[in-house]
């Protein structure tokens, strides 16, 4: 993945984490904080950071915006191409 994907996707899970804290979303911030920042770029924090993208897709979708799970999906897809590349 090059740095330009890395960015992306920070900025967009920050943008994310931006909003909901700014509505106070704790179930959503509790999810994606325990794997994010990705710290060292390996895999098993790719899959950590796909696992919880897809807890938030599947578990908490009701507390989504539709532009957000839009979002959501687009970086869970993303995580999961550097797992099972």
């Amino acid at each position: 993945m090059n740095q330009t994907t890395v960015e992306q996707i920070n900025n967009d899970v920050g943008a994310l984490i931006d909003a909901w804290c700014a509505r106070r979303a704790i179930n959503l911030l509790r999810v994606i904080l325990a794997n994010y920042p990705i710290l060292n770029n390996l895999t098993d924090d790719w899959a950590a950071i796909a696992s919880s993208l897809k807890t938030i897709r599947v578990q908490h979708s009701q507390d989504l915006e539709p532009s957000e799970m839009e979002t959501v999906i687009k970086l869970q897809r993303l995580a999961e191409s550097v797992v099972y590349r």
